[in-house]
């Protein structure tokens, strides 16, 4: 049993913020709900972690794994990654854990705080530096960012787009429309919405953009930097419905197209190789 609190930190004294700390990647194999398995490389250490339940107290299995298999399973955990590095300081008698993010969730920084049993994390005084608490917050779990990015409420901007698909054979074809002016092409994509979960954005930007009604494959999603520096949170979306009429069909063009003739028409590296990389797990979990 893992009984664990956890809290934002704003600002890091210097003296915590110079410490250099250990480098941690970590890729999930499987999230269902309060569920997950995870592949962890600390430091030269690897390990499979499987965890279950939500809050403050939840069960978490950890094995040590030879590099070979970390090595294996690594490639399947595409889309769903965190980097980040810990260090580990002493706080009266608890030790706090300090994860500052890389990547797409720089520069969010967490402290964890472990416990004996209940009593001790209810009696736990943070220190001065600590957030806001957000133990048993969902969006701030590890596979939540892994797989989602930061929080909708952050103040990181970032995009939310889909990648609308459907096999045509053996070929993997994708639902390309025009910006509103119809001066290029573009897949769907939009900013976060209150009260919207990142795939519900996702899937209203698909039909109202290109008319498009599917299902997301569970836990595949990339993201990439696009050309103003923002972040893009992709998800692909499986096409069963293409509508004839549909909110801005008005104002754009829609087209099906060949995956390689979509890369063309996009002509941004960044997103290029964030769909290819998209593709090469699609046409994966096609072929199972």
């Amino acid at each position: 049993m893992e009984i664990e609190r956890k809290f934002l930190l704003p600002t890091l004294p210097p003296e915590i913020a110079a410490l250099r700390g250990t480098s941690i990647r970590q890729g999930y194999l499987v999230q269902d709900g309060s569920r997950s398995v995870r592949v962890r490389v600390y430091g030269r250490k690897y390990f499979l972690t499987c965890k279950e339940g939500e809050g403050l107290a939840r069960h978490e299995v950890e094995m040590p794994v030879a590099k070979w298999q970390f090595d294996l399973l690594w490639p399947l955990t595409e889309g769903a990654r965190v980097e980040k590095t810990r260090c580990r300081i002493r706080h009266g008698d608890r030790t706090i854990e300090i994860d500052r993010f890389a990547g797409a969730l720089s520069p969010l920084c967490l402290a964890e705080v472990e416990f004996p049993d209940l009593e001790a994390a209810a009696d736990y005084v943070a220190p001065d530096y600590f957030g806001e608490e957000v133990t048993g917050k969902p969006e701030y779990r590890n596979s939540f960012l892994a797989l989602h990015g930061l929080p909708h409420h952050s103040d990181y901007d970032y995009q939310i787009g889909s990648l609308p698909y459907l096999f045509k054979g053996a070929n993997l074809h994708v639902v390309m429309v025009t910006n509103s002016s119809q001066t290029r092409w573009i897949i769907p994509k939009g900013r976060p919405e209150p009260g919207m979960s990142r795939q519900d954005v996702a899937r209203m930007e698909a039909v109202e953009e290109a008319g498009v009604i599917g299902n997301f494959p569970t836990g595949i999603r990339s993201q990439c930097k696009m050309k103003d520096g923002r972040t893009l949170h992709l998800y692909p979306l499986a096409v069963t419905t293409l509508l004839k009429k549909w909110p801005e069909s008005r104002t754009r063009k829609r087209r099906i197209v060949p995956f390689e003739q979509a890369i063309k028409l996009i002509g941004d590296k960044e997103m290029a190789d964030c769909l290819r990389r998209l593709k090469t797990r699609l046409v994966a979990r096609r072929d199972l």
